[in-house]
Formats: C-alpha cells, sequence, structure tokens
C-alpha cells in the first residue's frame, strides 16, 4: 500500500463516524493470537485476508472508558497519519466500532525492554550504538514537526520484522508547532523513572525534556539499569532533580560524552540536535547517512549474554 493511498484511507477512517458492526475487521482480517495485554486492551497478530500481510491489531474497548480516554487514541491516530518515518511504527489503518476501537499497525518481534531481558540485561556497546543512532533519526524527526513525544522509554521503541528500531505510543505526544520553533509545555506527561528534571518540578519545558528521557534509555541499555533507581516515587524524583549520575567507571569515553550531552539538568546545556547527529560515538568514522544504512537493522546476532564478571564492571 503506497503512503499516498495509505494517508488517503487513513483520512476517511479517522474522520469517519463509527460502524455499527466489525464487519470491516471480519471482511479484511483474520485474527491469530494474542502477542500482548494490558489496561489499554488487546494485541493480536493478524493477517490482512487479500495480500496475505501480518499485521498487529490493538483493539481497545470503549466499553467504561471516558470520553476523554477515547479522544487520546483519536488523536494520537491523527498524529501518526502525519508521520512518515522509517524509525516510526507504521499505522497502517484504524476504524470503530460502536463498542471498540480497532489500530492495526506493521507488526514487530519485541520492545526494547523485551530485547534487553532475552540478552541478560546488557547490550554490546555496537548494539547500543545501532539503537541510538536509529532513536535520534526517529526523535529528531518528530522534534522538527512541533511534536514532544513525552514518553520516550524502552517498552515505547519496537524491534520490526526486519530489525530496525520502530519508535511507537505517541498517545502523550503533543503537537506543538508545525515549524519545529520552541514552545513551552505545562502538562506532567510520561513515566517518572524516565521524566526530565524540570518536569518533575512542574517547571515549564520544551522539547528537551525528550533528550533528557533519551538518554536515561541509551544509558539503560549499555548499563543495564536507569541512572536513578529507588523504591520511592519521592526518593526518586529527589535523585533526578539533586543527584549527581553515578558512571560506571568502566563506560568507554565516547558514551560518555554522548549520555553527557543529554543527561544535563539545565535544558539549556543539553546538546543541540547538529552535535548530536554527528556525535562520535554514533558515527565513528562514517558520515551520517553511511552509518544509518550500514546499522539500520538489529540483527538477531546482536543479542549478547555477559558473564558475571563483566557484569560486576559494567555496575561498578
Amino acid at each position: 500500500m503506497s503512503q499516498t493511498t495509505r494517508s488517503s484511507l487513513l483520512q476517511q477512517l479517522v474522520s469517519a463516524p463509527p460502524t455499527k458492526d466489525a464487519t470491516l475487521l471480519i471482511e479484511r482480517y483474520i485474527l491469530l493470537q494474542i502477542i500482548g495485554e494490558g489496561q489499554y486492551g488487546k494485541v493480536y497478530k493478524a493477517v490482512h485476508r487479500r495480500s496475505g500481510v501480518m499485521v498487529a491489531m490493538k483493539i481497545i474497548s470503549k466499553i467504561g472508558r471516558k470520553r476523554v480516554e477515547i479522544e487520546t487514541y483519536r488523536e494520537e491516530m491523527r498524529l501518526l497519519q502525519q508521520l512518515d518515518h522509517p524509525h516510526i511504527i507504521n499505522l497502517i489503518e484504524y476504524f470503530e466500532t460502536d463498542s471498540d476501537i480497532y489500530i492495526v499497525t506493521e507488526l514487530c518481534k519485541c520492545d526494547l525492554a523485551v530485547h534487553l531481558k532475552r540478552s541478560g540485561g546488557y547490550l554490546k556497546l555496537e548494539t547500543v550504538r545501532n539503537i541510538a543512532l536509529q532513536l535520534v533519526a526517529a526523535l529528531q524527526y518528530l522534534h522538527s514537526l512541533g511534536v514532544v513525544h513525552h514518553d520516550i522509554k524502552l517498552p515505547n521503541a519496537l524491534i520490526s520484522l526486519d530489525g530496525r528500531i520502530k519508535l511507537c505510543d505517541l498517545g502523550l505526544a503533543t503537537q506543538l508547532t508545525k515549524d519545529g520553533s520552541p514552545t513551552y509545555v505545562h502538562a506532567l506527561k510520561g513515566t517518572p523513572l524516565y521524566m526530565a528534571p524540570e518536569m518533575l518540578l512542574r517547571a515549564r519545558y520544551t522539547n528537551k525534556a525528550d533528550l533528557w528521557s533519551l538518554g536515561v534509555v541509551v544509558y539503560e541499555l549499555y548499563v543495564g539499569r536507569t541512572p536513578f533507581r529507588t523504591d520511592s516515587l519521592a526518593d526518586l524524583k529527589h535523585n533526578i532533580i539533586e543527584e549527581d549520575i553515578i558512571w560506571p567507571k568502566t563506560i568507554p569515553s565516547q558514551l560518555k560524552s554522548f549520555l553527557d550531552g543529554l543527561l544535563q539538568r539545565d535544558p539549556a546545556k543539553r546538546a543541540p540536535w547538529r552535535r548530536l547527529r554527528r556525535h562520535m560515538f554514533l558515527l565513528s568514522n562514517d558520515t551520517e547517512e553511511e552509518a544509518l544504512a550500514r546499522d539500520a537493522t538489529l540483527a538477531e546476532d546482536s543479542r549478547f549474554h555477559y558473564n558475571a564478571e563483566t557484569k560486576k564492571l559494567r555496575l561498578n
């Protein structure tokens, strides 16, 4: 399905009133198995009848949900409809019945949280660099459109069937401007473990808050835990706002330099995109285009299991 055709179809579906039954679902898709489940509903592996293409279908019940919750999903679909990037999840179509919301996207293998767990809790440096490069590309694209994601974290980055990183879950995203110019946000959105200090202080913030969250994600992929982890929310907030980051002694200098550009408490001191995308940690001796072309996929052999001695070194 071409991008033009998909956009035309989405425009009709997003603006269309709910249908009275699930005829559209039955006519177009065969549900195969549940691959995810939560408070939001269920995610099925499904197949498109006519093309045979495997997809993921999220089915969200409207029953018992507030109107504002339902509208949040619709807003996310409207936003996804505008996006076209190799490292952002591809929305195939969206439709509603009187009782349910159906969101059809490309099928992915798993999210980065699952991948990290399967890999023994640690990833080798080259894999971390690979993932960071793709997340940086996706996030800069969003920011160029004036979009703040608000919830960058491991579960919101998927690995596609061809091994590419796909940023997803834009339900909390805010579209601020069309030209990408800085605009301030006041709403508190996101996951506390990954929130920037200015968000926890309930100060106004910009898309620079996403850069902090990205730094937390990249740190976690290499070290095996987030920079600030405690048993209480109050302690977590205090540590993020006040305490220094504990850097493992063995962290590579280029990675630490890259993370330093993201994990600055003062948003104004966080690295600009032009510096981040050209950072030596991401590019090594490549140009940006060469690096993305060479490392666009996360191959199966990128899973890396460390022995106990290596794990100990990472955490010290």
